[in-house]
């Protein structure tokens, strides 16, 4: 089928704005309507422009339209209540839908590119991942495509005549300079993003709309409201961790928020405000580090964090050293919390004393003299509880010496006597823990942990609720963890005099996420892979990656130009040698080395063979080059092929003597030379030029023809 210019200009024109729109869908912000409905305006705009639809809005209408459209935009940002962002988007979706729907001028066209590009200003101030960049190579890919496209139009519009009708450009050549520019622009901007001063991540993306919300990371939280936040498989986080050597893992947690007061209802943190890290350097010491065993078990996790409505420090139990924060804080629960603002993503470093506590050594750690903190703060109860809780911590402790005991019987009692549900049908409006315990006998993750903290506090065992989140998705080839919002989980930690806190998980597996291995799975951590990659690689390159960048080229130079010298001299020397009647001709490490046999050396005869041969294929591959270049450009160009080999005909003729005159017709000057050469070669040109091209035999005929005229006989003939 072949395609016009008017078609080719308006696919590409439509290209432009619907990526422009899909960029700012991209973000997540629109709504389905907005989605559905500028999409419906595409596919009627792009019937209205193939003349298939003969209605047409009226401009009076049209500013009507336009009119009411601000009145949305007020009434959605000061009603409605929606963020600026959000309620400008909306109005520009309208604006654009309004000007699609009518048959368009230069003018509206070049309003609605506009648009397209600020529509990807304001998605790149929303989002910076993946996504975007690849909408962006479209982008750019469409819009030059469509610039050249509108120019070449716009020209052929006021330079046609309707006697003279203009030609079609030729639309595969403008789709292939269209993929040039394109990565020429893309070759361009690299040594740009490398050179260009850095900025801190996110001072110039992100912030322009409410972050997502992420219920559970606050100083308080009611009982089985983390249930909503499993429910959501948006990302929080990726970590990459470095663990030391014997240690598993699979068995991190990241850990977010502790809380010791539960008043029946809901949790909360009622301890001191959070109290600010020392400072050391270009980082915060969370704990003093004594032992050189202590520097050895650290595990290093390096956090992406997403744009979160929380200020949350999320990391390994046990911190002892962050940095990448611009301050840190510490709560009485041993949380970390950092001011930053919101909407932004954060990149941070954590380095945590991961090494797990043996069984003998906490069997060991039986001492029930608790600091007098630990007492007030880790022992309380609800005071109107279920007695029926008091009863069941009894039983399950009776007969029990150690602390660490009870922990366990505790712990294996609610994986094994309950099951785990996101689903959960109250049978009481009273206490939701009774109910869980002895009535529906199902809950999720914060239930269960809740129940062990209340059932172990009943026996008189120090203890907290941490919510925080799981490992997460593992993906072997950026070497790092996914952790989504359906990762959140809440576990307890026990106190214990010698160790300090120390991690129970009472949540039976069924909680426990686990993640797809088959193809689905496959492409999902590629791409996170990929996404790991942009964030840190990209969205992440600092001034020190620049640093290193610089260094590195700098060596590998220094390395090339030492390198390059001693080559030179080394042929210099075998070159010395072999002109000297040597024995051989290139050393040890020349290019004949690599072909030579006794040793690698080359007498002088073979290496004048060899430059021989090698001058002998350079002429034969010179002589098929030209013998087939009629071929090719016959075939990329009939007409234009035509005149240069008509062209190059008569400056043979004029070398022999037989020059045209400007009065002559091609036919005349043929006839008048007289020589069945020239007349084939101008039935030919005339055929190429004005009928069409030729057959692979006709080309092969011209060739033939052009030789002869250009041989000696060729211009004997044209003597005689």
């Amino acid at each position: 089928m072949t395609v016009t210019l008017e078609q080719y200009f308006r696919l590409s024109s439509y290209a432009l704005v619907a990526t422009g729109f899909a960029a700012l869908a991209a973000t997540g912000q629109l709504d389905w309507v907005t989605i559905f409905g500028f999409g419906a305006a595409l596919i009627a705009g792009w019937i209205v422009d193939g003349g298939r639809w003969g209605r047409q809005i009226p401009a009076r209408r049209v500013k009507w339209l336009f009119a009411g459209a601000l009145l949305l935009l007020v009434a959605d940002w000061r009603l409605i209540g929606s963020p600026v962002a959000v309620a400008l988007i909306r109005f520009v979706c309208c604006a654009s839908a309004i000007k699609l729907l009518r048959p368009k001028t230069n003018r509206d066209w070049r309003w609605l590119y506009v648009v397209a590009f600020l529509e990807m200003v304001l998605a790149s101030g929303m989002t910076i991942d993946t996504t975007f960049f690849f909408l962006l190579v479209v982008f750019l890919l469409a819009a030059v495509s469509t610039l050249v496209s509108f120019e070449i139009r716009r020209a052929g519009q006021a330079c046609a005549a309707p006697a003279a009708p203009a030609r079609e450009p030729r639309l595969r050549s403008l789709a292939y300079f269209s993929v040039a520019a394109l990565g020429l622009i893309l070759l361009l901007a690299a040594p740009l993003f490398l050179a260009m001063p850095r900025f801190a991540r996110g001072t110039l993306g992100g912030g322009l709309l409410p972050a997502a919300a992420l219920s559970g990371f606050s100083d308080s939280v009611r009982l089985g409201e983390i249930a909503r936040v499993k429910l959501n498989p948006q990302v929080v986080m990726r970590v990459r961790a470095e663990v030391p050597p014997g240690q598993e893992p699979s068995r991190l947690r990241w850990r977010g928020v502790t809380f010791n007061y539960y008043d029946g209802q809901s949790w909360s943190e009622t301890g001191p405000g959070a109290r600010e890290v020392e400072r050391v350097g270009d980082g915060f010491r969370v704990e003093q580090l004594v032992s050189r065993e202590q520097r050895r078990g650290l595990t290093r996790q390096t956090f992406y964090l997403e744009p979160l409505s929380i200020n949350t420090i999320f990391a390994a139990p046990r911190p002892v050293w962050a940095h990448g924060v611009p301050a840190l804080a510490r709560d009485a629960g041993d949380g970390l919390w950092a001011a930053r603002p919101t909407g932004r993503p954060l990149t941070y470093t954590v380095y945590s004393d991961t090494r797990p506590a043996t069984e003998e050594a906490l069997r060991a750690d039986n001492s029930r003299h608790y600091p007098a903190e630990v007492r007030q703060r880790y022992l309380q109860l609800p005071e109107d509880r279920d007695r029926r809780i008091d009863e069941l911590a009894a039983e399950l402790a009776r007969g029990a010496g150690a602390q660490l005991e009870i922990a366990r019987r505790v712990e294996q009692h609610l994986r094994t006597a309950y099951d785990y549900s996101l689903d959960l049908e109250r049978t009481t409006d009273d206490d939701p823990l009774a109910d869980f315990l002895f009535n529906f006998r199902k809950g999720h993750c914060e239930y269960f942990a809740t129940a062990m903290t209340i059932l172990l506090r009943a026996r008189r065992v120090p203890a907290r609720l941490v919510n925080g989140f799981q490992t997460g998705e593992y993906s072997e080839v950026s070497e790092a963890y996914t952790v989504r919002q359906s990762d959140a989980h809440s576990w307890v930690e026990v106190y214990f005099p010698e160790h300090g806190w120390v991690a129970f998980d009472p949540t039976p597996p069924g909680g426990l996420n686990t993640y797809d291995d088959g193809l689905l799975g496959q492409l999902r951590r590629y791409g996170e892979a990929l996404e790991m990659f942009w964030q840190e690689r990209i969205v992440g390159f600092s001034t020190s990656d620049q640093v290193s960048i610089i260094f590195a080229a700098q060596r590998w130079l220094a390395a090339y130009q030492n390198a390059a010298a001693l080559r030179w001299l080394d042929w210099r020397f075998n070159l010395t040698r072999w002109l000297e009647g040597g024995r051989g001709g290139w050393g040890p490490s020349g290019a004949a080395r690599a072909a030579g046999a006794n040793g690698g050396w080359l007498s002088r005869p073979q290496a004048l063979a060899g430059f021989g041969a090698a001058g002998l294929a350079l002429a034969v591959a010179v002589w098929w080059r030209e013998q087939n270049s009629w071929r090719r450009r016959m075939r990329r160009d009939a007409a234009g092929s035509a005149v240069a080999f008509y062209q190059e005909m008569l400056r043979a003729l004029e070398r022999a003597g037989r020059r045209r005159r400007p009065d002559q017709t091609p036919l005349e000057f043929a006839r008048e030379t007289g020589l069945p050469g020239v007349a084939e070669v101008t039935r030919l040109y005339q055929q190429a030029r004005f009928g069409g091209g030729l057959t692979e035999a006709e080309i092969k005929q011209v060739s033939l023809r052009l030789r002869e005229l250009k041989s000696s006989r060729g211009r004997g003939m044209a003597h005689g």
